[in-house]
């Protein structure tokens, strides 16, 4: 069995697209040539795009122009838990927020790096910029620097949606969504749920 191509004189001596019959005895399948991309590669301003849009832009938060509440702060070392960071943000931050999660990797027992903080007023983000962004942590010596950007998912009621019916909720209640209570003229929230 051979497969030809149009240059081929016809004596199936071309050994381009020439396939070995020998090789496909007892009902072998016959390899197909693997067919070119269907589908155009990304491009890179696409990619860049993508990423832009959550760059958290200090500036555009300050005029107003940029409401969004829901951070992810990245690049947490791998030690923290819950309690540690929370009192690194409660230390200039208690009371500006109202959901907080720390993801943790429950097989090694240790966050995933990245953490989600929404702030009940898109204002109170600047100063939790200056103190976090582009610093390095604490604790454990760790050369990781923190770097904040939006969230994908925006808001407190978005949040509680996306992890209500999480296999999270399902582990240790030390390591869920922390929800709190926030009322309008109320300087601290009081913690008001975990999700459950």
């Amino acid at each position: 069995m051979c497969i030809r191509d149009s240059n081929n004189n016809g004596n199936g001596s071309s050994s381009k697209n020439r396939v070995d019959t020998n090789r496909f005895r007892n009902n072998a399948k016959v390899p197909r040539p693997t067919p070119r991309s269907r589908s155009r590669p990304r491009s890179r301003s696409r990619k860049d795009e993508d990423i832009s849009k959550y760059e958290l832009n200090i500036e555009r938060v300050k005029s107003g122009l940029d409401t969004r509440t829901t951070l992810m702060i990245k690049n947490i070392p791998n030690k923290y838990d819950q309690q540690m960071l929370l009192q690194a943000v409660d230390k200039n931050h208690k009371g500006t927020y109202d959901f907080f999660y720390l993801p943790i990797d429950f097989k090694n027992k240790c966050n995933v790096g990245y953490a989600f903080i929404n702030f009940i007023d898109p204002t109170s983000i600047v100063c939790f910029y200056e103190d976090f962004n582009n610093k390095k942590w604490e604790k454990f010596n760790s050369e990781k620097v923190c770097k904040l950007t939006y969230a994908r998912i925006q808001g407190k009621d978005c949040m509680i949606v996306h992890f209500k019916n999480s296999s999270l909720l399902f582990e240790d209640p030390k390591c869920r969504p922390l929800i709190f209570l926030s009322l309008i003229h109320i300087s601290e929230p009081t913690r008001q749920a975990e999700i459950s």
